[in-house]
């Protein structure tokens, strides 16, 4: 393999200079930098991480000792552990014990000690060596089976195990079933002689009979034949692993069974039922989650770890309203053509199953929906309609009828919404007319491969004598959109620093108000007049302009996504329900390299829609279903898994979608602090559509040419004083 000598040799560079570069330290030009990476690259260097961090002398590993990785529990807490502490820099090594105490001894005694920053184990050696872990100088993480405390940098993390067992044995009552197997790992292990135990004592009240059974992993489908051998004629199997359960119905499959008992597993956080056997959810994603945070946290700000940590249940999937079955009948919905109709349309058919009703979605572009909106008659109807956010204070009260009229208020609704920014737009002289359906809010993406590139970094220091660091301030973005257009630099590699979203006047309004919100938050003056003729105004259309020429002009949100996924544009700011389209579209490529942050300046709008019953609908039960199963946590998980937005907070803390949808985080910080429209949106005769359309003409004209920012902050107060223009 090529050393530095070969590296400094072949650039005709220092061999310190060769090291700076490699090890990303030192002030080295962008030339000499240019010169050791193609060097570095003829020669075919590969750079050991392994060395790197022993170099420098700091632990960079975490190491993780899971029983298999075939049971999902344990997959999704290595994915969580691998995911979290790779985005902070340091190596997981990953073993497996098959619940094999010999073997897992064995891993132990190879660790690479001097590494290790921490270790995670789900250990299978009980009382036996249970000093072992006692010898490492670092912080230990037991997960459900705790060995004993064996250090003050020692956490036991788990699921309340015996709460579980009863839950589960309560279950089993309720359905009044007699004959009971329980097929686990070895009882001696904690979590399971806990989970046993309040399951058998909770049954033996009753005078139920459990047969016990247990085997390691390797062993489990021979147990499972075992056990059907033995008695043909369960009510019911409860397995501690979806893992078990497989191996119990691959033996049922082979025995030929006239009566098939039902399973009950203990498993991972599901999006989509399993049809074979119902799951009671435990969700080791977040588990990960957490540990990799009291990790962190321990080793960058010496906080200590607590003793213990119980983490709360989902238990098995439930709707929380008991839904009315119904047989042929039909509820029709409009709704606008986006992302998050499309996830819905994948749900329907779960909706039908769920309450019987078939449900018909009506899709349309922005501007025909709105226009049938304004045709809606007693004779011409949908039940439920989607309207966006800035047409509700025109058309809502229009349009809808109350929510209570109707039997829904947010409190009666199964989870909690994500917050109350869509008070505002759904609510008219204090009644609830509508609630957030597909909520979305401006973000800002950018290619994060591009900002945490040495040779990128060191050209931009170079020409603006800051360091390149994602934009949090107009100015910043200014000379990052600068930086990445090739036609004010010929080195960058993407041919537009961003885009702009210009389509109607509308819409580029909306891209154009974060300039002008993050001048003034606030659009109203002290006596409630709109005035948009102001130096704030001039200036952020100055600034617009300029990013105009550095930037690929688009007509809709998706267009725009399109050009950040394909890599012409290093930036883009959009509308969250479309950024699904980054990593759907199979012409992307920048998947695996997408960042995300607030919109710079730090003033997001708000979009989306809202949803509510049609004035003239006759089918209000139908309708109540409808929102039941809609705000549920379970439907809110699964649309956004399809690529669709949710209004529940539940939808933004699951840490699976959150690892395919990166944006999901800041979407959820983001809708706190957005707005659309004035404070309140009762300044009297206040109108969003009408406010926008006034600017966004304004702005293309700007765009255009044929107006000076002056001129244009002008047209734009003299347009919204009109009360005669024809709105898009």
């Amino acid at each position: 393999m090529p050393t530095i000598k070969d590296i400094a040799r072949e650039a005709g560079v220092s061999h310190g200079t060769v090291s700076n570069v490699l090890n990303k330290t030192g002030k080295v030009s962008i030339e000499k930098i240019r010169l050791v990476e193609e060097a570095a690259k003829r020669l075919g260097y590969v750079p050991n991480a392994q060395a790197q961090a022993l170099r420098q002398g700091t632990p960079d590993a975490i190491a993780v000792i899971l029983p298999s990785l075939s049971e999902n529990i344990y997959l999704d807490l290595y994915s969580s552990l691998q995911i979290s502490f790779h985005q902070a820099g340091y190596e997981v090594l990953i073993y497996t014990t098959d619940d094999i105490a010999g073997k897992e001894e064995s891993i132990f005694n190879q660790l690479p000690t001097s590494r290790l920053a921490a270790v995670v184990t789900a250990s299978c050696l009980g009382k036996q060596n249970n000093s072992l872990y006692s010898t490492l100088p670092c912080p230990v993480i037991q997960v459900d089976r705790e060995v004993e405390s064996i250090s003050s940098h020692t956490t036991f993390i788990s699921f309340p195990f015996s709460d579980i067992g009863k839950e589960i044995a309560n279950y089993i009552l309720e359905h009044n079933w007699k004959k009971i197997a329980f097929f686990s790992a070895p009882i001696t292990l904690t979590h399971t002689k806990q989970l046993f135990q309040s399951f058998q004592e909770t049954l033996k009240e009753h005078s139920a009979l459990v047969h016990s059974f247990s085997s390691d992993f390797n062993l489990a489908i021979n147990k499972a034949f075992d056990m059907i051998r033995e008695s043909n004629s369960f009510d019911v199997i409860v397995t501690t692993s979806t893992l078990r359960a497989e191996a119990v119905i691959d033996a049922m499959n082979f025995s030929f069974l006239e009566k098939r008992p039902t399973i009950l597993s203990i498993g991972s956080r599901k999006h989509f039922p399993c049809s074979s056997f119902y799951t009671y959810e435990l969700d080791y994603s977040y588990m990960g989650l957490r540990i990799s945070e009291l990790i962190l946290n321990y080793l960058q700000h010496q906080m200590p770890l607590p003793n213990h940590i119980s983490l709360s249940t989902r238990g098995f999937s439930k709707l929380p309203y008991h839904f009315h079955r119904k047989k042929n009948h039909i509820l029709t919905m409009l709704t606008l053509d986006t992302p998050s109709t499309n996830a819905l349309d994948k749900l329907v058919p779960l909706f039908e199953a769920t309450s019987g009703i078939q449900l018909k979605l009506t899709s349309m572009p922005y501007e025909d929906l709105h226009a049938q909106i304004n045709l809606l008659n007693n004779r011409f109807h949908y039940d439920l309609i989607r309207m966006d956010v800035a047409r509700f204070d025109t058309l809502g009260s229009k349009t809808y009828l109350p929510l209570a009229e109707a039997g829904i208020t947010p409190d009666t609704l199964p989870a909690k919404l994500i917050d109350h920014s869509y008070d505002n737009y759904s609510y008219t002289n204090g009644k609830a007319y509508a609630l957030p359906f597909d909520p979305s809010v401006q973000i800002f993406l950018y290619r994060s491969d591009l900002f945490c590139d040495a040779l990128l970094s060191r050209a931009y220091y170079e020409k603006y004598r800051e360091t390149l660091s994602i934009p949090t301030t107009i100015e910043q973005f200014l000379r990052v959109a600068e930086f990445f257009s090739v036609s004010q630099n010929p080195f960058s590699p993407t041919r537009y620093g961003t885009t702009l979203t210009v389509g109607s006047a509308s819409t580029v309004a909306s891209d154009f108000l974060p300039y002008y919100l993050s001048r003034t938050h606030k659009i109203c003056d002290t006596d409630g007049k709109i005035r948009l003729n102001t130096p704030d105004m001039i200036e952020a259309m100055k600034d617009y302009l300029k990013i105009a020429s550095y930037a690929s002009q688009q007509q809709w949100w998706l267009d725009s996504v399109r050009q950040f996924a394909d890599g012409t544009a290093a930036t883009t700011t959009i509308y969250s329900n479309y950024a699904a389209y980054v990593i759907n579209s199979k012409h992307s490529n920048v998947v695996g390299k997408i960042g995300a942050s607030f919109v710079p300046g730090r003033h997001p709008l708000l979009g989306g829609g809202l949803i509510g019953i049609c004035r003239y609908s006759k089918n209000l039960e139908y309708c109540r279903q409808f929102f039941h199963w809609y705000y549920s946590p379970d439907t809110a998980s699964r649309l956004v898994r399809l690529g669709g937005t949710s209004p529940l907070t539940d939808a933004y803390s699951d840490f699976k979608n959150f690892h395919i949808f990166p944006w999901l985080s800041t979407s959820k910080d983001s809708f706190s602090i957005g707005t659309r429209g004035s404070d309140s949106n009762t300044t009297f005769g206040f109108s969003i559509q009408h406010y926008e359309f006034s600017i966004g003409t304004a702005i293309r004209s700007l765009l255009a040419g044929t107006t000076t920012p002056s001129e244009a902050a002008a047209m734009a107060q003299e347009l919204y004083e009109s009360k005669s223009i024809t709105l898009e």
